[in-house]
């Protein structure tokens, strides 16, 4: 089966302009997940929707890999 994801940016002001907000939504076959949503909790809300039995695992590259880039 093929799902339908779609990452909506979205942003909203107060009606007296005393807020500004924005964010990503996830939304899945029609159904919206996750309001703000990051990277890792995008991922994660997607992949129990349709059922994927995964280990996510977050990372950081080192400073000192990172450097061996610049170069």
């Amino acid at each position: 089966m093929k799902h339908k994801v779609i990452i909506n940016h979205w942003e909203e002001t107060c009606e007296d302009d005393s807020c500004y907000e924005y964010g990503t939504s996830i939304i899945v076959d029609g159904k919206e997940l996750i309001r703000e949503a990051s990277i890792t909790s995008a991922l994660k809300s997607v992949l129990k929707e349709i059922g994927a039995d995964v280990e996510i695992e977050e990372t950081v590259e080192s400073e000192k890999k990172c450097d061996s880039y610049k170069k």
